[in-house]
């Protein structure tokens, strides 16, 4: 397996186990967890992580581009 190869499925990990966090969260809390409230979330979380970092969160920006369809 090359480093590309290994850094993407990284990724793409990553993103699941945020968009499985984010779901935990929201059924928790007794919300919806639909596409639209899910998307919603993560675009926060990533503007936090943007306003605390100043960088882009790759597995975040992933899992809102598979979500969205993009």
């Amino acid at each position: 397996m090359s480093e590309y190869d290994k850094l993407s499925d990284e990724l793409y990990d990553e993103a699941c186990r945020i968009v499985g966090q984010c779901c935990f969260m929201l059924a928790g809390n007794g919300e919806d967890t639909d596409r639209y409230v899910l998307i919603q979330q993560l675009k926060r979380l990533h503007w936090q992580i943007m306003e605390q970092t100043g960088e882009s969160n790759l597995p975040v920006k992933l899992a809102i581009e598979q979500l969205s369809g993009e």
